[in-house]
């Protein structure tokens, strides 16, 4: 997606155990290991041989450890031995490195240990005799021959293997590319560390001595030291390797799916921070350090944890290789960031290929006009390199909850309140290839539920001019193809349902997804040229009446929408969650708490997370995160219909950025309202802004939270702390607590200490002195709310579902490792608003101001 985007035309070793112990590749079976040391006096030698690390890969199992013998004499080491466990005696495995084990090695540091395997044997530890020791020596040199001579044998394996693969094609080389099951151990490490040994290879490119030399461990064990000396670490930060993030597991556009066409490029890139040189691509030289992307310089999980500032750019750099020069295929190449903050230059083999301004919308560009062929016609290296300048605060652009300096003068209190700055990448970066005749670029759906069709909106990009046939095809699980649809590009194309097959509704209790294909062809009759893999679910949110007072209706049925406040940060990655898992836990935390609904509060998340909402039945209601400006508000009203200024660059920009993060999340079904302004922060031209969206899409719910109000939109919004309190009733609007609660307890052991926040400790909005006292007042507020529900209240949102760094009013600590209210006690509760919210409002014949309540025909009606 392109819019707001502008395209441009460990420990050293003795010197010995270096010399025999180098890195290998191969194919072995563990019992090839084990012949080798019988034929050496076993048990000596397998002494020496258990202990060693070794990496195994078999299939995609991949096992990193100390190697344990099957003769070896301890039970309780075999019985700990990870590859016995996992990989069969007999079948051929690949080794893709042994290293002596060190001697500082624990599991603290990432790295598989047993101290029993780890130590030396007896008879050496022991005062052996000078005949013992030459005997020992004998058995050392004749093991180092093994060795060596097994390393010739990977050698030679290792280039047969090349010679195999050189004759792929890119798409090919696409296809099959899977990061979990390479076939060498060089070639693992230019996925993860982006080009340290290709740049090496490629003629006419030089990298500094540090990257072509620095090995994997010492990358790892500074990450690794960084990520140990965060303030917090989740559980999945404690156990996560660098690997993980670049897994083809999980594709970061589920809704735009090319399988086997895409390439994860997150891993360790080169990186360095210096002075800002505007619209210059950067010199080559002072690229000595590594940052994991896809987490901020500023987050633990970079390996960096370390600020950048408005006056400085940070650069990043990384080699691709492809399989086959470009010139070769009849492919494009499309080179996707899931979210960069904020401003971002891109430059393919030192040529700019566009610049792009936001940090929460994804972008793309077309890069195959800049990649360039080798003298090999089985590869072609590309240089890939990024520059990113944010100035947070300092600019006028869209930053939610960032703050740099938080001593400024222009902090809005309280302080606490705001957070550690992301700069740079901090979403996945992504390489596809789609066909040169012509491809799909953007796919909106729009369900109507009443008439039982999907309506397709497909954006596609044709170098020429060939116009695309377009064909839809929904697909159920149980039942096969139930939908089709098909016409021109350019036109909606409509599918329906076929006449034997019965919608079925995405609801919170059954939120049921179909599969969807849309394919492009030369004509009806034609082969597919493109394809895509996508979702989407016949589901309608609206504004209806129960009784007499507006409320939210999900599919035609009133819904009480009681939700969290999520501010969607991490303790060890800020803004990128450390996993899949993760957001999986927040999302199924909230819902066995009884929640219905998150507000994802001054943020927008990586695609995944809209994704396991859809598929778990979570409602989300989407801020767009505030930018800097004049602040004036107050949550009495005082200044509604009342707004500030931008000049005419900022408003573009912002409403550029609004426009690209509606357009990427459109078509998820748990999305059901936009919140373009919160609390009267940046807010300006609203009644513009409101008509714009309001168009653009017309099928989801749109309001102000908290003020500043224009009498406009689908709901009048409140924020009162701690609360509940009433909220007026509205004759043409739904009703409803857009945020209470911030009750603060800190739990000792789980909070963040940067000494950043002294005199925010335990900070809430309502202090309690234990949790007996943080679960009793949380029942009185629910005891609360549920009378304000049966007075016509639509929907509420409770602060909050996490504690953030100084922010101690969470329901579960920063790491996510302790809930301070139970789970099944809150949902007890919870049932009770859901029960009085589907019920009819009567009687409800005055509003807050004691004025005639009244009923009169809305434009929704």
């Amino acid at each position: 997606m392109r819019s707001h985007s502008s395209a441009a035309p460990r420990h050293s070793e003795p010197a010995e155990a270096q010399s025999a112990l180098k890195h290998s590749r191969s194919y072995v079976t563990l019992a090839d290991l084990e012949n080798v040391e019988h034929q050496h006096q076993g048990g000596d030698l397998a002494n020496q041989n258990n202990g060693h690390q070794v990496t195994l890969v078999q299939g995609a199992n991949q096992i990193h450890g100390a190697f344990q013998s099957h003769h070896h004499k301890d039970s309780d080491a075999l019985a700990s031995n990870p590859f016995l466990e996992v990989l069969p005696n007999n079948v051929k495995t690949k080794v893709v490195s042994l290293t002596p084990v060190s001697p500082l090695a624990s599991p603290r540091s990432g790295v598989y240990n047993n101290n029993s395997s780890s130590s030396l044997s007896s008879d050496r530890r022991g005062g052996k005799d000078s005949s013992g020791r030459r005997k020992g020596r004998k058995r050392h040199l004749a093991y180092l021959s093994i060795v060596v001579l097994l390393v010739a044998i990977f050698y030679r394996q290792d280039q047969i293997l090349r010679r195999e693969d050189a004759g792929r094609t890119v798409a090919e080389t696409l296809t099959n590319y899977r990061p979990q099951e390479l076939w060498s151990y060089s070639s693992t490490l230019k996925s993860l560390f982006g080009g340290l040994h290709l740049a090496k290879e490629k003629k006419g490119r030089t990298p500094s001595s540090s990257s072509s030399e620095v090995s994997f461990q010492s990358h790892y064990d500074k990450w690794n030291a960084t990520r140990f000396a965060a303030p917090l670490l989740t559980e999945w930060g404690e156990r996560m390797s660098p690997q993980d993030v670049v897994s083809l597991e999980h594709h970061p556009r589920p809704q735009m799916r090319r399988p086997g066409k895409w390439m994860n490029l997150n891993g360790f890139w080169d990186f360095k921070v210096e002075n800002i040189a505007w619209n210059f691509f950067p010199s080559k030289l002072g690229f000595e350090e590594k940052i994991l992307v896809p987490f901020s310089i500023e987050s633990a999980l970079s390996g960096v944890a370390k600020g950048v500032g408005s006056d400085k750019q940070l650069v990043y750099r990384r080699y691709v290789n492809l399989a086959s020069p470009p010139s070769a295929t009849r492919e494009r190449y499309i080179l996707h960031f899931g979210g960069v903050d904020w401003k971002t230059w891109v430059y393919v083999n030192g040529n700019l290929v566009g610049t792009h301004q936001g940090g929460y919308d994804a972008f793309h560009f077309d890069i195959t006009d800049h990649l360039s062929s080798s003298d090999s016609k089985s590869s072609s290296q590309q240089e890939i390199t990024v520059v990113v300048w944010d100035p947070t605060e300092d600019g006028s652009q869209p930053h939610g909850k960032q703050w740099q300096n938080k001593g400024s003068d222009r902090l809005i209190a309280p302080a606490g309140m705001w957070y550690t700055s992301v700069t740079g990448i901090w979403q996945t970066v992504w390489l596809e290839t789609v066909p040169e005749t012509f491809y799909i670029e953007d796919v909106q759906l729009i369900p109507d539920i009443k008439s039982g069709t999907l309506t397709a909106k497909v954006r596609s990009v044709t170098s020429t001019g060939l116009m695309p046939y377009i064909k839809v095809t929904a697909r159920d699980g149980e039942s096969g193809i139930v939908g089709t649809g098909s016409g021109w590009s350019g036109d909606e194309v409509v599918m329906k349902f076929d006449d034997s097959h019965t919608p079925k509704l995405w609801s919170l209790e059954s939120p049921f997804l179909y599969n969807l294909t849309v394919s492009l062809h030369l004509s009806g009759k034609g082969e597919a040229i493109d394809e895509v893999e996508s979702y989407f679910a016949m589901r309608e949110i609206s504004l209806g009446r129960s009784g007499d007072a507006v409320q939210f209706l999900l599919n035609g049925k009133p819904v009480f929408q009681y939700g969290v406040l999520d501010q969607g940060w991490w303790p060890d990655g800020l803004y990128t969650p450390p996993s899949e898992e993760a957001l999986i836990f927040d999302i199924t935390k909230a819902k066995e708490f009884g929640f219905n609904l998150i507000r994802k509060h001054a943020k927008v998340e990586p695609d995944r997370f809209y994704h396991l909402c859809d598929k778990l039945g979570m409602l989300v209601w989407q801020d767009m995160p505030s930018a800097s400006g004049i602040y004036n508000w107050s949550p009495d009203g005082a200044h509604d219909f009342k707004e500030g200024e931008k000049t005419p660059e900022a408003a573009s920009s912002f409403v550029g950025e609004l426009r690209g993060v509606m357009r990427t999340l459109y078509n998820h079904p748990s999305i059901v309202s936009w919140i373009p302004f919160n609390e009267g922060w940046g807010q300006f031209d609203t009644r513009d802004i409101f008509a714009w969206m309001q168009s653009y899409d017309p099928q989801r719910l749109l309001w102000v939270s908290g003020g500043n109000d224009f009498g406009i939109g689908s709901a009048f919004d409140r924020h009162v702390y701690p609360g509940p309190t009433f909220v007026r009733l509205e004759q043409c609007r739904a009703s409803l607590l857009g945020e209470f609660g911030g009750n603060g307890f800190a739990i000792e052991g789980h909070t963040w200490s940067t000494g950043d926040y002294e005199t925010f400790l335990n900070w809430g909005y309502a202090e309690v002195k234990s949790l007996k006292e943080l679960e009793e007042l949380y029942q009185q507020q629910m005891d609360v709310l549920d009378a304000l529900v049966k007075e016509g209240l639509s929907a509420a949102i409770f602060t909050q579902l996490t504690d953030v760094e100084s922010e101690f009013n969470g329901i579960m600590t920063y790491d996510r490792k302790v809930m301070k209210l139970d789970p099944s006690a809150m949902k007890s509760y919870h049932e009770k608003l859901y029960s009085s919210g589907s019920l009819p409002k009567l009687g409800l014949h005055k509003n807050g101001t004691g004025e005639s309540f009244s009923k009169v025909k809305c434009d929704w009606e």
